[in-house]
């Protein structure tokens, strides 16, 4: 049985105490949380233990796995905090905020040779995985990708890093891996069709985004933190004589209050294929696409 500890209990840390609960190697044992009066509640919901402060399950040797679910703004304290103690660790998307520490984290995790996992769990996602089944062997010409948020929340954007790392994450990893290439050329418009609420605070609450990828496959993604009609993410793809889309494959009447309602199971599939893999999973994919990121929000800030 593989004990574990969740750092982090926002609705995305909740997720992963419930899929520990559902995989037969793992046991919950801790969580932890800067709010005490949350973590208190959610131990008690989960059956496991609440603890104030890392420091003496970090020298538990049974204590092997770690989920980081916290603000992206906290998760270099954290995984280097954790490398020190060998631990393995589940860390939620993006990796940093700070994508010039970028390469001295993973030196630091390869060299410590501990299991690490970033969250790309939209791969896991029953949809998307239907959609790459039915353009396998396939010539895409384009890709469309829509991601539009509801009452989405600046403060909580400005921790996870802004638009591009905190919603475009998932989505520049999906263009790519249905893509089956990498970016060569991309092209950003945010600044212009931005709100001066999220300028002031130096992040963006609007963009749209053209790749081509090494295969010229051309990407078009628009990025939104408004929707009147609740959260809205889409992906469609197009060749010659065929169009699939993701909605062909999921409740689309249903337009969930919340992203993650929607892609839950994925949280569950990703760790358990963490849990019974015995190398990294998806960190190579996870360095590339935060650099994606960090290029897509360079070309915003000076256009």
């Amino acid at each position: 049985m593989i004990k574990s500890c969740v750092i982090g209990l926002s609705k995305i840390g909740q997720i992963h105490c419930s899929s520990l609960k559902k995989i037969k190697k793992t046991s919950l044992s801790y969580v932890f949380d800067k709010d005490k009066k949350l973590c208190k509640k959610i131990a008690k919901k989960f059956n496991c233990e609440a603890v104030n402060n890392l420091d003496p399950i970090l020298k538990n040797k049974n204590i092997k796995l770690f989920i980081i679910s916290s603000p992206t703004n906290t998760h270099e304290y954290y995984i280097k905090k954790l490398i020190k103690y060998k631990k393995n660790i589940y860390c939620e998307k993006p990796i940093l905020t700070n994508n010039n520490k970028l390469d001295q984290i993973i030196k630091l995790i390869k060299k410590s040779k501990i299991k690490f996992c970033v969250g790309l769990n939209r791969r896991f996602s029953k949809e998307y995985i239907k959609l790459k089944n039915k353009i396998k062997n396939k010539k895409i010409k384009i890709i469309q990708i829509t991601s539009r948020s509801a009452n989405h929340d600046l403060n909580l954007s400005l921790r996870n890093g802004g638009l591009f790392f905190d919603k475009g994450f998932h989505f520049f990893d999906l263009a790519c891996w249905l893509g089956s290439s990498l970016p060569k050329k991309m092209l950003v418009i945010s600044k212009s069709i931005s709100t001066e609420k999220f300028l002031k605070k130096g992040d963006f609450s609007d963009a749209i985004i053209n790749l081509r990828l090494k295969n010229d496959i051309i990407v078009e993604l628009i990025f939104s933190r408004k929707s009147l009609i609740g959260n809205v993410e889409k992906i469609s793809i197009f060749g010659n004589s065929f169009k699939f889309s993701s909605d062909d494959f999921s409740d689309k009447k249903n337009l969930y209050t919340d992203f993650s309602i929607r892609h839950k199971d994925s949280y569950l599939l990703c760790l358990k294929k963490f849990i019974d893999s015995k190398n990294n999973l998806l960190l190579d994919e996870g360095v590339v696409t935060q650099k994606i990121c960090s290029h897509a929000l360079r070309l915003a800030s000076t256009h």
